[in-house]
């Protein structure tokens, strides 16, 4: 089950069954908008439908996340915004080098490797080293690619699905994404599926070095 820190109260609650609806405060704020997109992968992973308003149209594209369209909040919305916005999620703030200064992917990474609720410096050297293990996960991938297929490896895939519905701690998801990554002892095909599986809420193109062995 999905679980959530309701602002209002402070406590982490399971997010009620059935579709997903969020309505996004603050479509202008690259976080806020990574947030959603993040919660909204989640619940299609977990085969649950997801539907999201804002509060205005955005295109962030560019970051991986889907075209926001404006209109009001569905009925029983989780709002989507800044800590300071009222919002059911509250997303803290964030600072970053300029975008046109660092691959989209690299930033997404190096967001996501702070809880949305926790403030988020990143300077350059943040951005570089997101930058570099991308290289490194996507070389392996490459690598894995050559090789036979495997299953996913079901306890990984659990650990990851965990972390993430835990109040969103892909930081956690990430450790065991690198986890997986140098474990000699699972098969390199069933790393491969797996890190394939988990990049389909990542959004960090993982597979782009592909077909380049």
């Amino acid at each position: 089950m999905l679980r959530l820190l309701e602002t209002r109260t402070g406590q982490v609650v399971g997010v009620r069954p059935g579709p997903l609806r969020l309505y996004v405060y603050q479509p202008d704020d690259l976080r806020v908008c990574l947030t959603a997109d993040m919660l909204r992968r989640v619940a299609l992973r977990l085969r649950r439908r997801a539907l999201t308003t804002a509060a205005h149209a955005a295109d962030h594209g560019w970051l991986s996340i889907p075209r926001l369209e404006a209109g009001d909040p569905l009925p029983g919305a989780l709002g989507v915004g800044k800590l300071t916005s009222g919002a059911s999620v509250g997303v803290a703030e964030w600072t970053a080098p300029p975008p046109a200064d660092v691959e989209p992917a690299a930033l997404r990474l190096a967001l996501l490797r702070h809880r949305y609720r926790e403030e988020a410096r990143l300077g350059p050297e943040a951005v570089s080293a997101a930058s570099a293990d991308l290289a490194r996960w996507r070389g392996r991938l490459a690598e894995w690619a050559t090789l036979p297929s495997e299953p996913i490896h079901a306890p990984y895939a659990a650990q990851t699905l965990e972390a993430l519905c835990d109040d969103l701690d892909v930081p956690r998801a990430l450790d065991v994404l690198d986890g997986l990554m140098d474990d000699e002892g699972v098969a390199p095909g069933a790393r491969l599926e797996t890190v394939l599986q988990l990049d389909q809420i990542l959004a960090l193109e993982l597979p782009a070095a592909i077909g380049t062995r």
